[in-house]
């Protein structure tokens, strides 16, 4: 083999592909050698795969290869865009012409014959990576010219572009000015024509204003400084044109003026704002008021509405004062039922008991003196058995009317009352106390335990529940007691709608004894009633 030629003027990357890598070691050593990077592939398969991963600036490819021969592996590479520009030099022992055209057809620029002369595959592949590295740069030299050109036909499109806007615009603001100076004067005009209209309409208002029904009133912001005022309004505060004065010498309490005007400031209207004012002579009157915040004379101002109201506010009064009566009434007549329900079933207790058991014992003192006749033997035991049943009737009547236990506190109470309502209903009814016996007056003692009946009434009534229970809180503030069922529940604004008067009654005695009544209940999920009782003085919550 020859000596190695001059050095190859380019770097670059080959690719030689062989399926003898021993026949490529000195071509290998030589290429490395002068810097250039050097890869191996074993069959074409893996030459197509090295080649478009790699993008190798020359490849050397042996034509007798096994699987795809050196020809087929070329045209593949042609045929693929990645490594279609890569030169492709052939390796060959073939020296007859049609094997050349072959070459040369599958797309390779050039050949070597073996076995290899180093000096001239070197002197070759040198050629073909020079002629590489100069396509490359005419590739991004040809790159560069079109993105210049490119990039000239784009300053020049946007050169035209923006003197054709540039003229628009001239033209269109030219335009623009001589409609801005006709709007202009038109503008003038108008504001001539509306200054007489507003002049006119001003006119019309005052007119308007001062034959109002409603008091009217401009006062400034927030020092209350009265600016202008209307007939009826002064005649409302009984004072005079010409009178300066301010606003909130009128209010009977000076922070109501301060809260409105808070109002005011944050909201800037207020609507049907009952209000209390006192005349210059001491007088007072209620009003309904009505303002909002504005300007006057370019300050801020406030204009007002009044509606005297103290007619209204009287009736009023003497309506809360009449239910007051009512509800005292009410309670005076409820503490009386409860004392005449306590005396009738202490004289049917004491009295009538008492004389039902006297003749239980006549009864059974006859009967034993009549024992040698059955038929009246017979008719002693009816009595005496019609006896004992008026006696259970007497007792049951006596406790209904007022339960004996309720004279050894509510606890005691609550633990007949759901003794009762177990034996008398298939609903389950559990007591729970917590906290012990709270100490009550009577009266709260049989407010309490009414409510609870009450409350137990209508659970057997309309609830449909299965479980019902009745827990007792007492602490040394209050004592809570509550009424839950698991039934059906009902609608609460229909019921207060529909004017309950069971759900009146109960929230009327928990208020005649200070304390407060609350129903949570809806359709399908049971009913609780709940009452709080301040003790001791307690706060009530």
């Amino acid at each position: 083999m020859s000596h190695p030629a001059a050095p190859v003027a380019h770097r670059g990357t080959i690719l030689i592909v062989d399926d003898t890598p021993a026949n490529v070691g000195v071509v290998v050593d030589s290429l490395e050698a002068r810097g250039i990077r050097v890869l191996v592939a074993l069959d074409g398969i893996e030459a197509l795969e090295r080649a478009a991963f790699s993008q190798p600036d020359v490849i050397l490819l042996d034509v007798k290869m096994p699987g795809i021969d050196g020809f087929e592996t070329c045209r593949r590479l042609k045929h693929d865009e990645r490594t279609r520009d890569i030169p492709v030099i052939f390796m060959t022992s073939l020296t007859a012409n049609e094997d050349r055209v072959e070459g040369f057809s599958a797309g390779g620029v050039d050949y070597v014959t073996k076995p290899l002369r180093v000096d001239e595959m070197l002197a070759r592949v040198g050629v073909h990576l020079e002629l590489r590295v100069m396509h490359k740069q005419v590739l991004a030299q040809n790159r560069r010219l079109l993105a210049e050109v490119a990039v000239r036909k784009e300053t020049e499109a946007a050169l035209s572009q923006a003197r054709d806007d540039l003229e628009r615009r001239v033209a269109l603001r030219t335009g623009e000015l001589e409609r801005a100076n006709a709007n202009l004067q038109a503008q003038i005009d108008e504001r001539r024509r509306a200054d007489a209209r507003l002049k006119a309409s001003e006119a019309r208002f005052r007119a308007i204003v001062e034959s109002s029904p409603v008091s009217l009133c401009i006062t400034s912001m927030p020092e209350g400084r009265i600016l202008y005022t209307n007939q009826p309004l002064r005649e409302l505060f009984r004072m005079s044109e010409a009178m300066s004065a301010n606003i909130a010498d009128f209010y009977a309490d000076r922070d109501e003026r301060e809260h409105l005007i808070q109002h005011l400031k944050t909201e800037g209207s207020l609507r049907n704002s009952e209000a209390q004012f006192r005349r210059a002579d001491g007088t007072q009157f209620w009003a309904m008021a009505t303002a909002r915040v504005a300007t006057y004379d370019d300050a801020p101002a406030i204009y007002v509405g009044l509606n005297d109201i103290t007619g209204r506010k009287q009736t009023e009064q003497e309506l809360v004062e009449s239910r007051e009566q009512l509800r005292e009434l009410s309670a005076y007549m409820e503490a009386i039922r409860e004392e005449e329900r306590k005396r009738i079933a202490l004289e049917i207790h004491d009295e009538l008991g008492q004389l039902l058991t006297a003749l239980k014992m006549d009864v059974s003192l006859l009967k034993m003196r009549i024992a040698d006749d059955p038929e009246a033997t017979k008719k002693a035991d009816d009595m005496r058995e019609l006896v004992e049943g008026t006696i259970s009737m007497v007792r049951n009547v006596a406790s209904h009317l007022r339960p004996a236990a309720l004279n050894f506190g509510i606890v005691s109470a609550l633990e007949w009352l759901v003794d009762d309502f177990n034996r008398r209903n298939a609903i389950t009814c559990e007591l729970r106390i917590e906290g012990g016996e709270p100490v009550l007056p009577d009266p709260h003692a049989t407010a309490v335990f009414r409510i609870v009946q009450a409350s137990l009434t209508n659970v057997a009534r309309h609830a449909d529940a299965a479980r019902v229970e009745v827990m007792l809180i007492s602490t040394a503030a209050r004592l809570e007691l509550h009424v839950r069922d698991d039934g059906r529940g009902f609608d609460l604004q229909t019921a207060r709608r529909d004017y309950s008067y069971g759900l009146l009654g109960m929230t009327e005695r928990a208020r005649m004894i200070g304390g407060s009544l609350s129903i949570d209940s809806d359709p399908g999920a049971g009913t609780t009633v709940s009452i709080k009782v301040p003790l001791d003085g307690g706060p009530q919550t």
